[in-house]
């Protein structure tokens, strides 16, 4: 008997109690002798440590049969989670792989994409190259006759330079002290006649002008204040072409106002014959390679410019030498 009432809750933990002995029992431990056990341990304390026994088995059991429900739902939800959880491991573990062969895959599309962004780029600009090749093999054939008219022209001007270089020498050495009067008097008159009598080949129509200026230059020192009527432009084409310094007489303060924007970027310096400084400017000047201008030149120049004016350059080595007074100043 006290082996099976020891046995009772190794078969209510392995759930092999039969539960109507359980239930026929319940009644019986609604007495209250069976409750109060005072009661019934003034009749025997052995049925009293029985009846405690029995109270206390029925309760475990009441709470096992309650519990070991849960316990087994718990246990199986925890074998659920796990195989969850192995299986989540598994399907992220497929997704890392699947993500790093992705990320391949986008690199080599972005590759490709980048290459063939720039072979149809490459292949636009060869494009436009081949576009302005033909368009410009288009015009040069269109070119080409007139081309062959211009280099006919160019050869038969060609055996006429001697006669228009010569006119053109002489009007820059004679003619740059004469009115517009006189220029045309002495060119259509006097020059032109004389070269043509002794056979010289020359233009129909020769102009001086032709060959001393051309049009961008001509535009060029309009921009720079130069008048634009013939005669400032022929003086402006003597005044740059001539070997000897130009002397200008300039009572409208047209050329010096041309002279000074033109020969600005040669840090022009203009100076005055009774001007103490003058000898040490034009030295600074000869050895910088600076434009110089006189103003107010009288009739008489002093001896001292003499070799300035002349040139007259003395060869040392590689370099070229001035007499200024009694110092040789280096020619630029």
């Amino acid at each position: 008997m006290q082996n099976d009432l020891k046995g009772l809750k190794t078969q209510i933990d392995e759930s092999t109690l039969d539960a109507k002995f359980v239930d026929l029992c319940k009644p019986h431990l609604e007495y209250e002798h069976v409750k109060d056990l005072t009661i019934m341990a003034k009749k025997s304390s052995a049925a009293a440590g029985l009846c405690d026994f029995l109270l206390n088995i029925v309760a475990y059991y009441d709470i096992v049969v309650t519990v070991e429900p849960k316990r087994k739902a718990l246990a199986q939800a925890q074998s659920e989670l796990a195989e969850a959880n192995t299986k989540l491991a598994e399907v992220n573990a497929y997704v890392a792989d699947l993500e790093a062969k992705l990320a391949v895959l986008i690199a080599e599309y972005d590759k490709v994409i980048a290459e063939k962004n720039r072979v149809v780029a490459e292949g636009e600009k060869l494009n436009n190259k081949l576009s302005l090749a033909q368009r410009l093999m288009a015009a040069l054939g269109s070119e080409q006759a007139r081309w062959k008219v211009n280099v006919a022209r160019m050869k038969d001007d060609a055996l006429l330079l001697p006669g228009d270089v010569l006119l053109s020498a002489s009007f820059v050495s004679y003619v740059g002290s004469f009115s517009k009067k006189f220029r045309d008097r002495l060119i259509v008159k006097t020059m032109v006649p004389f070269l043509q009598k002794n056979n010289v080949p020359m233009s129909d129509n020769p102009d001086p002008l032709v060959l001393l200026a051309s049009a961008a230059i001509i535009a060029e020192w309009g921009g720079q204040g130069l008048p634009a009527d013939r005669v400032s432009i022929e003086n402006a084409a003597i005044s740059v072409t001539a070997e000897r310094w130009p002397l200008m007489i300039d009572p409208q303060l047209q050329g010096i106002v041309w002279v000074k924007e033109k020969e600005s970027t040669n840090n022009l310096q203009t100076t005055r014959l009774d001007n103490k400084k003058m000898l040490s400017i034009m030295e600074k000047c000869l050895e910088a390679g600076n434009s110089v201008m006189i103003e107010n030149v009288q009739e008489a120049l002093d001896a001292v410019l003499a070799p300035i004016i002349a040139r007259q350059k003395i060869k040392k080595g590689r370099n070229f030498f001035v007499k200024v007074g009694d110092k040789e100043v280096e020619y630029q």
